[in-house]
């Protein structure tokens, strides 16, 4: 298992026109806002028997009974988290993520009923919890990975994120670094670091590391996005036409990237080309600072 929480949310929003403005963190998902967590009222459940079931290896059973259990109680944190632990075990992970968002947004605090020594199990806990901006939670979870397997390189690169996220760029650059260390050819790894470096204004390592993530995996279209701010930021704005256009070209629907490459036609001069890559920011990005910046762009660009 991959670090699947960040990284499918970092190729769409972790830059966004370092020429104009910091890049903001990287969010659970860049189109909707995840649910405010609250703590469940939910009288307990009595899990034993689909507990028992579990540690005996009788996965069918143990669900049948959490469906049931949740039936009735679907406020039950505990149940859904146990119901994920079942349907991680019969390797229906997406079922196992779904539960484990119900879990962790009824109560944060919600401990997995079953003891686990699975690094990727406790990875796609904390991934559950940073996608719900637990971040507190995602770091103790993803901690527990690297006691299990100290070796495990996307537990690194999601405690970077976890950092990133928490404006730590000094301590964001450390654990990447280390994620790459054990998995060099992490290109998504690669990109984060860039985006890190980007916060920090080192815009050399960044370019650097943008560079690396698009030669490991070429359609990394996100890697292109930053690779174009960085470009921009140093107004070579033909370089970051060039580039952007590659991004928008292998992403469609990544907003950041238009609004970039509308700026670097702006530079050129170029305003039917700048206003229409706008106007394409604005038909794909939702309500926001994005949004936003994409109508205040087109409005200082005029008419072409």
């Amino acid at each position: 298992m991959r670090k699947t929480l960040f990284i499918g949310v970092l190729l769409v929003a972790a830059l966004i026109v370092v020429a104009c403005s910091a890049p903001p963190a990287p969010s659970a998902s860049p189109t909707t806002t995840a649910p405010t967590p609250a703590v469940s009222t939910a009288s307990a459940v009595d899990l034993s028997a689909e507990l028992a079931a579990l540690k005996a290896g009788d996965t069918a059973t143990a669900i049948a009974g959490l469906e049931k259990i949740l039936a009735n109680a679907p406020a039950s944190a505990e149940a859904h988290l146990l119901l994920g632990q079942a349907y991680y075990r019969v390797d229906q992970k997406d079922q196992a993520e779904e539960r484990f968002l119900a879990a962790f947004t009824l109560n944060p605090a919600a401990v997995p009923p079953l003891e686990s020594a699975d690094a990727d199990e406790w990875l796609k806990i904390g991934n559950a919890h940073a996608s719900l901006a637990q971040l507190d939670e995602a770091l103790a979870a993803y901690q527990t990975v690297l006691k299990i397997k100290p070796d495990k390189a996307a537990a690194y690169t999601n405690i970077g994120v976890v950092y990133y996220q928490s404006g730590k760029f000094d301590d964001a650059v450390q654990q990447l670094q280390k994620a790459l260390e054990i998995d060099p050819a992490d290109a998504e790894t690669h990109y984060m670091l860039g985006a890190t470096y980007v916060q920090q204004q080192k815009l050399d390592e960044a370019e650097a590391a943008f560079n690396k993530a698009i030669e490991l995996k070429p359609d990394l279209a996100a890697a292109y996005t930053g690779l174009g701010n960085v470009q921009l930021a140093r107004k070579n704005a033909a370089g970051a036409v060039s580039t952007l256009q590659k991004a928008t070209e292998l992403q469609p629907d990544q907003a950041e990237a238009w609004l970039a490459l509308g700026q670097a036609y702006a530079v050129q001069g170029s305003k039917t080309e700048a206003s229409q890559a706008l106007n394409q920011c604005l038909q794909i990005s939702q309500p926001g600072p994005l949004r936003a910046r994409c109508e205040q762009v087109l409005q200082q660009l005029g008419t072409p």
